[in-house]
């Protein structure tokens, strides 16, 4: 008689990358919707085995009854009932992993919910704000309307306007994004993202003026809200190549002061 064990097992990771912020939200996204189909892959396998187990349960039912009304040996049908008590146990079981799966899907779904709308407010806020600095260009041109900050820093006749720009989008994916020195730089110079020249880039970063470790708290948070991550794995995050790429003691500072 075939017998069944099935087993299941679920598991997200999410890596982030320090491509463009867009491409890290899409990312994620992305891995939740797999994550989600693998977990409704295996609820369809769950309920194609416990449709078999049904069929063998009414299978052995029948033989049963066969068996006790006729001549049959008492031993074979003893042994047949307790075949089919092993089976309606191991159907109870399926149906309560069934269950969790369900579960588990609800939860799945409700993450990706949650992301989808984190990237859409980005992504509002992103053209918000390049949308006030198109303006503020605009009026620096014509010679009304007040500078901000970041074209204080750079207002010098000698600096190229190419350069300002990178420093106006350098301080835009530190407000909003919470972006690490290095993780803006890459975004500078990123043909996905800001594509500027190296020097551009670096100008920028080394010009701005900024509290990165309060950038690694707002980082680890996000972590810990959207990913319950522990406080190691978002360390490890933090200082990535291939996360945030935040210094060592900007994230030990984000960890340490999470709670």
């Amino acid at each position: 008689m075939k017998k069944f064990f099935i087993g299941s097992g679920l598991g997200i990771m999410m890596i982030l990358s320090g491509c463009s912020p867009e491409a890290e939200s899409d990312t994620a996204a992305d891995e939740l919707s797999e994550a989600l189909a693998e977990t409704e892959a295996e609820n369809e396998q769950l309920n194609e085995a416990i449709g078999s187990l049904e069929e063998e349960n009414q299978e052995l039912r029948e033989q049963a009854e066969e068996a006790a009304g006729g001549e049959g040996d008492d031993e074979e049908i003893d042994e047949l009932k307790n075949e089919n008590e092993e089976l309606q146990g191991m159907n109870a079981e399926l149906q309560e992993e069934n269950e969790g799966l369900a579960s588990e899907v609800e939860a799945l779904e409700a993450k990706n919910d949650e992301l989808n709308g984190e990237i859409a407010s980005l992504e509002d806020d992103i053209s918000s704000l390049r949308a006030e600095d198109d303006e503020a260009e605009t009026e620096a041109d014509l010679g009304t309307g007040d500078i901000g900050d970041s074209e204080d820093a750079a207002s010098g006749d000698d600096v190229p306007a190419e350069w300002r720009a990178a420093l106006d989008s350098a301080y835009t994916y530190a407000e909003v994004l919470h972006m690490s020195k290095a993780g803006i730089y890459d975004q500078l110079v990123s043909e996905y993202g800001e594509n500027f020249p190296a020097d551009a880039a670096q100008y920028a970063v080394d010009t701005m003026e900024w509290d990165w470790n309060a950038n690694a708290l707002e980082s680890a948070k996000t972590y810990r809200e959207v990913m319950s991550m522990s406080n190691a794995a978002i360390y490890d995050q933090l200082i990535s190549e291939y996360g945030e790429q935040f210094t060592a003691e900007e994230a030990q500072y984000a960890v340490d002061n999470l709670d």
